[in-house]
């Protein structure tokens, strides 16, 4: 049984490069080849493409996470500053509103409008009413 598992072994060492032999691979590569892709047919390189485009799939998806979280700071840096002008103009209006409600300024517009009212000099009197049986 023993010598089933030495020969597995054996398999197991022979399928990768040493780190010798792929230093020796990639020390070859010129700065002419590297621009050129050939050390991508290289044999280290060739056994890795599914890693490989694994990693380029991942660049790529936080890539377009990237550009969308952007998009999303803009617009929301957009409501923000709508909110502030919204806020602003609540404000502005509410004060309009309290200063038109004044007696003076009411006054001011039943004169202005032509309408014949006037203030009471005498508090309100209070009606009594007998009940008719």
């Amino acid at each position: 049984m023993k010598w089933w598992f030495k020969s597995k072994q054996k398999t197991r060492e022979n399928e990768f490069l040493s780190g010798k032999e792929e230093f020796n691979e990639l020390k070859g590569i010129s700065f002419k080849e590297f621009l050129h892709g050939r050390f991508l047919a290289g044999k280290s390189l060739g056994q890795h493409w599914g890693f490989m485009t694994f990693i380029v799939f991942l660049a790529v998806l936080y890539i377009g996470n990237r550009y969308q979280m952007e998009h999303l700071l803009d617009r929301q840096a957009g409501l923000i500053y709508e909110l502030k002008e919204l806020k602003y103009e609540a404000i502005t209006t509410s004060s309009e509103l309290m200063n038109m409600s004044k007696q003076s300024e009411v006054m001011e517009r039943v004169h202005e409008a032509g309408i014949e009212l006037e203030v009471l000099k005498t508090p309100p009197g209070i009606l009594k009413v007998k009940k008719v049986e």
